[in-house]
């Protein structure tokens, strides 16, 4: 990896080291502020976020908020129960939450606060300075800043108490964002997003479009081309990994032609939990032991594989919803000596240390009936 152009790439791990340079950045903007993102509730960051970009708007510069509709159910269901921005539910949307809470019965509300407008939410909603898209169901997973047209930051950390340190249910959030410095990144970014086009041969980003031109997905392949040509190591570490056929069979081929294989995922997720452990049991069980699976205590909420070659994170799981129908965004880099993946593997290998190896198949239990159930639901 070309040392120069790494200096421009700052790893971010975790909401508590991303948080303050995001909201850093938003508040000191000059010009213009763009926010793409999937989950933004209506909690303390969700709010500072919010009162940073007013501070901004306030100085003249133009910001444009996007937030999906899509990620409205998720934002009345867990946590605080409270969205920024999706303050009205419609009768789909409530009975989709109903259902989630009766399947997850650890995210029904205790004590739910009263979900009102804010003087912020109405002072965004009402600003010259301000555009906000916050209606549209775009089915848009992907997560991102721009800042001035010269600063991008990306990865897989939404807008939200819990990515801030602990969920209600006690689970340290683990995950990455990355602050891309320059002009030339941020216009490689829209080169790939807008016209599908990679400028860069040290780094380039896999997306997935819906809403746009040209309408690709493409992450399923970019994971299958790093899984096929892994040839020593084949790390992943995911929030929700589906046992979708032609991943667990090129992920076991590999075991068999040697490469060293490793699974990390939470113990306990806070959705699809039982398809993990399915997962988790197949791959063990076929590959005789071969694959090495790691239960984290943290909640996993990262997206990474990594190969001896290269290594990617951003918002893509693998399950069908995020190959199908999600619009994703993955920043993939060369595994070579730098700072910034060098900072990346040290933190990856911290938190393999920290979790459970499992050797036994027979060990990792799951519920097959709401395996049956979360296979239409993810």
């Amino acid at each position: 990896m070309n040392g120069e152009l790494y200096q421009d790439f700052t790893l971010l791990i975790d909401g508590k080291n991303a948080f303050p340079v995001i909201l850093d950045a938003v508040e000191n903007a000059e010009k213009s502020v763009e926010i793409n993102m999937f989950i933004w509730r209506d909690d303390e960051i969700g709010n500072r976020l919010a009162q940073a970009v007013l501070k901004s708007a306030d100085r003249g510069v133009k910001a444009t908020i996007s937030v999906d509709k899509y990620g409205s159910v998720l934002e009345h269901l867990e946590e605080s129960r409270k969205s920024f921005f999706h303050k009205k539910l419609n009768g789909t949307e409530k009975i989709k939450i109903w259902g989630l809470s009766v399947f997850y019965p650890e995210h029904r509300a205790k004590g739910k606060e009263k979900d009102t407008l804010s003087d912020t939410y109405r002072q965004l909603l009402s600003h010259p300075n301000i555009k906000i898209q916050k209606d549209v169901f775009k089915a848009d997973h992907s997560k991102y800043y721009i800042i001035d047209g010269k600063t991008l930051i990306l990865g897989g950390i939404n807008v939200e108490d819990k990515e801030n340190g602990k969920d209600r249910q006690g689970r340290e959030y683990q995950d990455y964002m990355v602050k891309i410095d320059g002009e030339r990144h941020v216009e490689n970014f829209k080169a790939k997003l807008f016209k599908g086009e990679n400028l860069s041969s040290e780094y380039y980003f896999g997306v997935n479009v819906k809403n746009g031109k040209p309408y690709r997905f493409e992450m399923k392949e970019e994971y299958l081309y790093l899984i096929r040509n892994a040839k020593k190591e084949l790390s992943f570490v995911m929030a929700y990994f589906s046992p979708l056929k032609n991943f667990m069979e090129e992920i076991l081929l590999a075991s068999k032609r040697g490469v060293r294989v490793r699974v990390m995922l939470p113990l306990r997720a806070n959705f699809q939990n039982d398809t993990n452990h399915k997962t988790a049991r197949k791959l063990l069980e076929k590959s005789n032991g071969n694959i090495e699976i790691y239960f984290t205590p943290k909640m996993a909420h990262t997206k990474l594989v990594y190969t001896e070659d290269w290594l990617s994170f951003g918002s893509t799981n693998i399950t069908s919803k995020a190959f199908k129908q999600l619009a994703e965004l993955n920043l993939f880099v060369k595994n070579e000596p730098c700072a910034f993946a060098d900072t990346l593997k040290q933190s990856v290998e911290e938190n393999f240390a920290l979790a459970q190896r499992v050797t036994d198949f027979k060990q990792i239990k799951y519920n097959r009936l709401k395996t049956l159930v979360e296979g239409l639901l993810v």
